[in-house]
Protein backbone atom coordinates (compact mmCIF):
# COMPACT_ATOMS: atom_id res chain seq x y z
CA UNK A 1 0.00 0.00 0.00
CA UNK A 2 1.24 3.49 -0.86
CA UNK A 3 0.68 6.08 1.85
CA UNK A 4 -0.26 8.61 -0.81
CA UNK A 5 -3.03 6.33 -2.09
CA UNK A 6 -4.51 5.95 1.39
CA UNK A 7 -4.32 9.68 2.08
CA UNK A 8 -6.01 10.42 -1.24
CA UNK A 9 -8.84 8.04 -0.36
CA UNK A 10 -9.23 9.54 3.10
CA UNK A 11 -9.28 13.03 1.63
CA UNK A 12 -12.42 11.94 -0.25
CA UNK A 13 -14.08 10.98 3.01
CA UNK A 14 -15.02 14.37 4.39
CA UNK A 15 -16.56 13.28 7.66
CA UNK A 16 -15.57 9.93 9.10
CA UNK A 17 -18.28 8.78 11.50
CA UNK A 18 -17.59 9.28 15.18
CA UNK A 19 -18.66 7.13 18.09
CA UNK A 20 -21.47 8.49 20.29
CA UNK A 21 -20.30 10.94 22.95
CA UNK A 22 -21.36 8.49 25.66
CA UNK A 23 -19.16 5.72 24.26
CA UNK A 24 -16.22 8.13 23.93
CA UNK A 25 -16.65 9.18 27.56
CA UNK A 26 -16.81 5.53 28.59
CA UNK A 27 -13.60 4.82 26.68
CA UNK A 28 -11.87 7.63 28.56
CA UNK A 29 -13.20 6.36 31.87
CA UNK A 30 -12.10 2.80 31.21
CA UNK A 31 -8.56 4.12 30.78
CA UNK A 32 -8.72 5.88 34.18
CA UNK A 33 -7.38 3.57 36.92
CA UNK A 34 -9.24 5.63 39.55
CA UNK A 35 -12.67 4.98 38.01
CA UNK A 36 -15.22 2.83 39.83
CA UNK A 37 -18.23 0.86 38.61
CA UNK A 38 -20.62 3.54 39.87
CA UNK A 39 -18.80 6.19 37.77
CA UNK A 40 -19.30 4.13 34.65
CA UNK A 41 -22.92 3.45 35.59
CA UNK A 42 -23.69 7.17 35.91
CA UNK A 43 -22.49 7.85 32.34
CA UNK A 44 -24.30 4.90 30.79
CA UNK A 45 -27.63 5.46 32.53
CA UNK A 46 -27.73 9.00 31.13
CA UNK A 47 -28.28 7.36 27.73
CA UNK A 48 -31.50 5.35 27.84
CA UNK A 49 -30.89 3.63 24.50
CA UNK A 50 -27.42 2.37 25.46
CA UNK A 51 -28.70 1.33 28.88
CA UNK A 52 -31.50 -0.75 27.35
CA UNK A 53 -29.14 -2.33 24.82
CA UNK A 54 -26.54 -3.17 27.43
CA UNK A 55 -29.01 -4.82 29.80
CA UNK A 56 -30.60 -6.70 26.91
CA UNK A 57 -27.24 -8.06 25.86
CA UNK A 58 -25.93 -9.05 29.30
CA UNK A 59 -29.18 -10.95 29.87
CA UNK A 60 -28.91 -12.79 26.54
CA UNK A 61 -27.42 -16.19 25.81
CA UNK A 62 -24.16 -14.41 25.00
CA UNK A 63 -23.47 -14.50 28.76
CA UNK A 64 -26.09 -16.90 30.13
CA UNK A 65 -25.89 -15.56 33.68
CA UNK A 66 -27.96 -17.70 36.09
CA UNK A 67 -29.82 -14.62 37.41
CA UNK A 68 -31.25 -11.63 35.61
CA UNK A 69 -28.98 -8.56 35.61
CA UNK A 70 -31.18 -5.57 36.41
CA UNK A 71 -28.77 -2.63 36.83
CA UNK A 72 -25.87 -1.16 34.88
CA UNK A 73 -23.68 -1.22 38.00
CA UNK A 74 -24.34 -4.92 38.44
CA UNK A 75 -23.53 -5.53 34.76
CA UNK A 76 -20.28 -3.59 35.10
CA UNK A 77 -19.19 -5.57 38.16
CA UNK A 78 -20.04 -8.88 36.49
CA UNK A 79 -18.41 -8.39 33.10
CA UNK A 80 -15.79 -5.69 33.77
CA UNK A 81 -14.96 -2.23 32.45
CA UNK A 82 -13.27 -3.35 29.23
CA UNK A 83 -16.12 -5.69 28.38
CA UNK A 84 -18.70 -2.94 28.93
CA UNK A 85 -16.83 -0.60 26.59
CA UNK A 86 -16.54 -3.30 23.95
CA UNK A 87 -20.20 -4.26 24.20
CA UNK A 88 -21.32 -0.64 23.84
CA UNK A 89 -19.06 -0.16 20.83
CA UNK A 90 -20.63 -3.29 19.36
CA UNK A 91 -24.18 -2.03 19.81
CA UNK A 92 -23.34 1.45 18.49
CA UNK A 93 -21.41 0.77 15.30
CA UNK A 94 -24.25 -0.09 12.92
CA UNK A 95 -26.13 3.10 13.83
CA UNK A 96 -23.25 5.13 12.39
CA UNK A 97 -23.87 3.96 8.84
CA UNK A 98 -27.45 4.73 7.75
CA UNK A 99 -28.28 3.23 4.37
CA UNK A 100 -29.27 5.59 1.55
CA UNK A 101 -31.18 2.99 -0.46
CA UNK A 102 -32.71 -0.46 -0.17
CA UNK A 103 -29.83 -1.91 -2.24
CA UNK A 104 -27.18 -0.40 0.04
CA UNK A 105 -29.14 -1.48 3.11
CA UNK A 106 -29.12 -5.07 1.86
CA UNK A 107 -25.37 -4.92 1.18
CA UNK A 108 -24.84 -3.52 4.66
CA UNK A 109 -26.92 -6.27 6.23
CA UNK A 110 -24.93 -8.98 4.45
CA UNK A 111 -21.64 -7.38 5.48
CA UNK A 112 -22.88 -6.93 9.05
CA UNK A 113 -23.91 -10.58 9.19
CA UNK A 114 -20.47 -11.61 7.96
CA UNK A 115 -18.82 -9.36 10.54
CA UNK A 116 -21.06 -10.74 13.27
CA UNK A 117 -20.23 -14.29 12.18
CA UNK A 118 -16.53 -13.43 12.38
CA UNK A 119 -17.05 -11.88 15.82
CA UNK A 120 -18.80 -15.00 17.12
CA UNK A 121 -16.06 -17.12 15.55
CA UNK A 122 -13.31 -15.06 17.19
CA UNK A 123 -15.01 -15.37 20.57
CA UNK A 124 -15.48 -19.12 20.10
CA UNK A 125 -11.90 -19.73 19.00
CA UNK A 126 -10.68 -17.61 21.90
CA UNK A 127 -12.72 -19.75 24.27
CA UNK A 128 -11.19 -22.93 22.80
CA UNK A 129 -7.75 -21.40 23.35
CA UNK A 130 -8.50 -20.41 26.93
CA UNK A 131 -8.22 -16.67 26.22
CA UNK A 132 -9.59 -14.36 28.91
CA UNK A 133 -10.59 -11.24 26.93
CA UNK A 134 -13.30 -12.80 24.80
CA UNK A 135 -15.25 -9.54 24.36
CA UNK A 136 -12.12 -7.92 22.92
CA UNK A 137 -11.86 -10.71 20.36
CA UNK A 138 -15.58 -10.35 19.63
CA UNK A 139 -15.21 -6.62 18.90
CA UNK A 140 -12.08 -7.21 16.81
CA UNK A 141 -14.03 -9.69 14.70
CA UNK A 142 -16.99 -7.34 14.43
CA UNK A 143 -14.84 -4.43 13.27
CA UNK A 144 -12.36 -6.31 11.06
CA UNK A 145 -14.15 -5.23 7.86
CA UNK A 146 -15.26 -1.77 9.01
CA UNK A 147 -13.21 -0.27 6.16
CA UNK A 148 -15.63 -1.85 3.68
CA UNK A 149 -18.49 0.09 5.25
CA UNK A 150 -16.48 3.28 4.81
CA UNK A 151 -16.00 2.46 1.13
CA UNK A 152 -19.66 1.58 0.72
CA UNK A 153 -20.97 4.75 2.35
CA UNK A 154 -18.38 7.39 1.45
CA UNK A 155 -16.89 6.10 -1.80
CA UNK A 156 -19.96 4.63 -3.52
CA UNK A 157 -18.66 5.06 -7.08
CA UNK A 158 -15.35 3.39 -6.33
CA UNK A 159 -17.08 0.67 -4.32
CA UNK A 160 -19.36 0.00 -7.30
CA UNK A 161 -16.28 -0.49 -9.50
CA UNK A 162 -14.77 -2.79 -6.87
CA UNK A 163 -17.95 -4.89 -6.73
CA UNK A 164 -18.06 -5.05 -10.54
CA UNK A 165 -14.47 -6.31 -10.72
CA UNK A 166 -15.23 -8.96 -8.12
CA UNK A 167 -18.27 -10.12 -10.12
CA UNK A 168 -16.37 -10.22 -13.40
CA UNK A 169 -12.98 -11.51 -12.27
CA UNK A 170 -13.79 -13.40 -9.08
CA UNK A 171 -11.20 -13.52 -6.34
CA UNK A 172 -11.02 -11.59 -3.10
CA UNK A 173 -12.36 -8.08 -2.66
CA UNK A 174 -9.04 -6.85 -1.27
CA UNK A 175 -7.39 -7.43 -4.66
CA UNK A 176 -10.08 -5.37 -6.40
CA UNK A 177 -9.73 -2.64 -3.75
CA UNK A 178 -6.01 -2.46 -4.41
CA UNK A 179 -6.64 -2.06 -8.12
CA UNK A 180 -9.31 0.63 -7.76
CA UNK A 181 -8.20 2.51 -4.63
CA UNK A 182 -4.53 1.67 -4.21
CA UNK A 183 -5.27 0.50 -0.65
CA UNK A 184 -7.60 -1.95 1.07
CA UNK A 185 -10.37 -1.97 3.64
CA UNK A 186 -7.85 -3.10 6.25
CA UNK A 187 -5.82 0.12 6.02
CA UNK A 188 -8.95 2.25 5.96
CA UNK A 189 -10.27 0.34 8.98
CA UNK A 190 -7.11 1.02 10.94
CA UNK A 191 -7.49 4.75 10.27
CA UNK A 192 -11.06 4.72 11.56
CA UNK A 193 -10.02 2.77 14.68
CA UNK A 194 -7.34 5.36 15.37
CA UNK A 195 -9.84 8.18 14.81
CA UNK A 196 -12.15 6.53 17.35
CA UNK A 197 -9.27 6.31 19.83
CA UNK A 198 -9.71 2.55 20.11
CA UNK A 199 -6.93 0.50 21.73
CA UNK A 200 -3.81 0.03 19.58
CA UNK A 201 -4.39 -3.73 19.69
CA UNK A 202 -7.78 -3.40 17.97
CA UNK A 203 -6.38 -1.07 15.31
CA UNK A 204 -3.56 -3.50 14.54
CA UNK A 205 -5.84 -6.53 14.36
CA UNK A 206 -8.16 -4.69 11.96
CA UNK A 207 -5.22 -3.64 9.79
CA UNK A 208 -3.53 -7.05 9.74
CA UNK A 209 -6.30 -9.64 9.88
CA UNK A 210 -5.17 -10.91 6.45
CA UNK A 211 -1.49 -10.90 7.53
CA UNK A 212 -1.70 -11.79 11.22
CA UNK A 213 1.93 -12.74 11.84
CA UNK A 214 2.90 -9.13 11.04
CA UNK A 215 0.89 -7.90 14.05
CA UNK A 216 3.84 -8.32 16.42
CA UNK A 217 2.66 -8.63 20.04
CA UNK A 218 -0.93 -8.96 18.82
CA UNK A 219 -0.23 -11.70 16.28
CA UNK A 220 -2.17 -14.36 18.18
CA UNK A 221 -5.32 -12.23 18.40
CA UNK A 222 -4.97 -11.27 14.72
CA UNK A 223 -4.61 -14.98 13.88
CA UNK A 224 -7.85 -15.70 15.78
CA UNK A 225 -9.73 -13.10 13.71
CA UNK A 226 -8.02 -14.37 10.53
CA UNK A 227 -9.33 -17.89 11.13
CA UNK A 228 -12.75 -16.64 12.28
CA UNK A 229 -13.10 -14.68 9.02
CA UNK A 230 -12.37 -17.81 7.01
CA UNK A 231 -14.80 -19.95 9.02
CA UNK A 232 -17.58 -17.34 8.77
CA UNK A 233 -17.15 -17.36 4.99
CA UNK A 234 -17.10 -21.17 4.92
CA UNK A 235 -20.40 -21.22 6.83
CA UNK A 236 -21.88 -18.61 4.43
CA UNK A 237 -22.73 -16.23 7.27
CA UNK A 238 -23.51 -13.02 5.42
CA UNK A 239 -21.14 -11.81 2.72
CA UNK A 240 -17.76 -10.09 3.00
CA UNK A 241 -18.08 -8.50 -0.45
CA UNK A 242 -17.03 -11.57 -2.43
CA UNK A 243 -17.81 -15.27 -2.40
CA UNK A 244 -14.23 -16.48 -2.14
CA UNK A 245 -12.61 -18.00 0.92
CA UNK A 246 -9.18 -16.56 1.76
CA UNK A 247 -6.35 -19.06 2.18
CA UNK A 248 -5.40 -19.91 5.74
CA UNK A 249 -2.01 -18.45 6.60
CA UNK A 250 0.17 -21.43 7.66
CA UNK A 251 2.12 -19.28 10.12
CA UNK A 252 -1.14 -18.11 11.70
CA UNK A 253 -2.28 -21.73 12.05
CA UNK A 254 0.99 -22.52 13.81
CA UNK A 255 0.42 -19.65 16.22
CA UNK A 256 -3.04 -20.90 17.14
CA UNK A 257 -1.87 -24.44 17.93
CA UNK A 258 -5.33 -25.81 17.26
CA UNK A 259 -6.04 -29.33 16.13
CA UNK A 260 -7.93 -29.64 12.87
CA UNK A 261 -10.50 -31.76 14.70
CA UNK A 262 -11.42 -28.72 16.83
CA UNK A 263 -12.74 -26.85 13.80
CA UNK A 264 -15.94 -28.91 13.60
CA UNK A 265 -16.83 -27.99 17.17
CA UNK A 266 -15.96 -24.34 16.64
CA UNK A 267 -18.09 -24.09 13.51
CA UNK A 268 -21.01 -25.87 15.19
CA UNK A 269 -20.85 -23.37 18.06
CA UNK A 270 -20.77 -20.47 15.60
CA UNK A 271 -23.93 -21.68 13.88
CA UNK A 272 -25.67 -22.31 17.19
CA UNK A 273 -24.97 -18.80 18.48
CA UNK A 274 -25.39 -16.76 15.31
CA UNK A 275 -29.17 -16.33 15.10
CA UNK A 276 -29.54 -15.83 18.84
CA UNK A 277 -26.88 -13.16 19.17
CA UNK A 278 -27.94 -11.48 15.92
CA UNK A 279 -31.43 -10.95 17.35
CA UNK A 280 -29.97 -9.01 20.27
CA UNK A 281 -27.66 -6.81 18.20
CA UNK A 282 -29.89 -5.83 15.26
Amino acid sequence: MATADLQRVIARVKDLPTLPRTVLRITELVNDPRAAAKDLSIIITDDQVLTARLLKLVNSSYYSFPRRVSTVTQATVLVGFDAIRNLLITTSVLDLFPARSAKVRREQELLWDHSLGCAIGAKTIGSFLGQEKLEELFVAGLLHDIGKLIEMMFLPEEFSHIAERVREQGGLIKAAEQEVLGCTHAEIGRLLAERWNLPVKLAEIIALHHRPVEAGPFALEAAVVHLADILARSLDLGCGGDRSIPPLDPAAWELLRLKASALDGIMASMLAEFDDIRSFLT
